[in-house]
């Protein structure tokens, strides 16, 4: 046997004696690492990265990961010393930052069977795919998945519950995730048996699920155990969640401090709160931090946040805050979105704008479109724009019959001008054209909203 074998066996046989690397001299690791044995170069990469002395830490952490052979370190450690490698490039440790290498490197780790790698390349993928899960992204998160990746399996049971169809792969990867203990996993689990979602309806382990995520405070499953919570528990219960970060708590809390509902008032505690619940994209605290603001470009900051999320209140406040600083065309667009969006008030007031020529041309036919949305749903100044017009034949044919309805409408709970519209128009009108009008105005006033026709 020559000296270099009987040395190889030697040193093979010194390192299965040894129950890790880590208790050799780094003297002895760095003479195995150097006669090829995989384990200590991986043991002396960490040792050198600890220092740190990251280009030797390089060196051999790719000669662990590439190493064959009898003394070649096991496939776990293969992989862990690639993945480490694409971590490095990653960072530009060691060597200048190549993302390139540090994907090869990756992927190397993945295909030797390191979870994290494979994860980390479906997360890229779906990064390059600007966040959709394309067959590629998919194979890289199965493959973590199957492996017990927790997170992976997440991803996996999140895309088949999009699916039609796809329910029973869906519940299987939560409940996989769940049982590793991924929170997200358990409250996501609970809520299908809490709706009965492609499972059979039982509330006793949606509970039980529930409670799992809620104790490793899990913001949402927290925040259901505040709704369900005793009236005397529930400040406690919304603190909890709040604490985790979920922005509904802290909205109710910020809400609770500025009404002072089981606590004392706290003006500077319910603006605290307001502020980390928008910061966690609570777009109803935006629109509560705009109510509380003086300063008036404060408030249009607020309502623009709380706007642009789709608080149609605050679209509508936005627009009126425009107006009155001059700003027309401005608010001429947000009564539009407003508008469109079913607020009544705001119905009528892009009506106005149009029938009026403010921040842009008039426009009759539009406005009479408007005001019709907001007279239907019993807005009163809409409905005697509505009679006015359609006397006029402003925006759609002269029409005296659904004048005087809509007018009537207007009249009901006596504004003083559609009164004197609809008399004046009576006196012009046949008997019969008024009895016609009365019995369109009582069946238009049926297909109100129930609250309008009571008030």
């Amino acid at each position: 046997m020559t000296h270099r074998a009987l040395w190889l066996a030697l040193a093979a046989s010194m390192l299965a004696a040894c129950t890790s690397t880590a208790s050799l001299t780094d003297s002895e690791l760095s003479q195995a690492a150097k006669q090829g044995d995989g384990r200590a170069q991986y043991e002396l990469a960490k040792r050198l990265a600890s220092e740190p002395d990251y280009p030797n830490a390089m060196h051999w952490m790719q000669q662990a990961a590439e190493q064959s052979g009898p003394l070649a370190a096991d496939q776990q450690i293969r992989a862990n010393a690639a993945w480490q490698v694409g971590d490095w490039y990653q960072a530009g440790l060691g060597e200048p930052k190549n993302p390139a290498l540090a994907t090869q490197w990756w992927q190397r780790s993945a295909r030797l069977g390191n979870t994290h790698a494979s994860y980390r390349l479906g997360v890229m993928c779906q990064e390059q795919h600007q966040g959709k899960l394309v067959s590629e992204c998919l194979d890289w998160f199965e493959q973590a998945a199957k492996r017990d990746h927790a997170e992976a399996q997440l991803v996996l049971a999140r895309w088949y519950s999009q699916q039609p169809g796809a329910d029973a792969d869906a519940i299987k990867w939560l409940e996989r995730a769940a049982e590793l203990g991924n929170r997200d996993a358990q409250y996501l689990l609970g809520q299908r048996y809490e709706m009965g979602k492609g499972v059979a309806k039982r509330p006793d382990i949606a509970q039980r699920w529930n409670d799992k995520a809620a104790a490793q405070q899990q913001p949402d499953a927290l925040l259901l155990q505040a709704k369900q919570a005793l009236p005397s528990n529930a400040f406690a219960a919304y603190q909890r969640a709040a604490n985790a970060g979920s922005a509904e708590a802290e909205l109710w809390l910020g809400m609770a401090y500025l009404a002072g509902e089981q606590v004392p008032a706290d003006p500077a505690l319910g603006r605290y709160w307001l502020e980390l619940a928008a910061g966690h994209g609570s777009h109803e605290a935006e629109y509560q931090l705009s109510l509380l603001q003086v300063d008036r470009e404060q408030q249009a900051h607020w309502l623009t946040l709380a706007a642009d999320g789709g608080v149609t209140k605050a679209l509508f406040e936005l627009a009126e805050l425009q107006q009155d600083q001059g700003a027309l065309e401005q608010a001429r667009a947000s009564y539009a979105k407003a508008a469109q969006q079913g607020h009544t008030a705001a119905q009528y007031a892009y009506g106005e704008m149009l029938r009026l020529g403010q921040g842009g041309k008039e426009d009759y036919t539009l406005a009479l479109k408007q005001y019709r949305l907001a007279a239907q749903q019993g807005d009163r100044m809409a409905q005697y724009r509505m009679g006015t017009l359609r006397e006029k034949g402003l925006g759609a044919p002269r029409n005296r019959v659904h004048a005087y309805a809509w007018l009537s409408l207007a009249a009901t709970e006596g504004m003083p001008e559609a009164v004197l519209a609809r008399d004046e128009l009576e006196a012009m009108m046949t008997k019969p054209e008024v009895k016609q009008a009365q019995k369109l105005s009582e069946h238009w006033f049926g297909k109100m909203p129930l609250t309008v026709r009571k008030s």
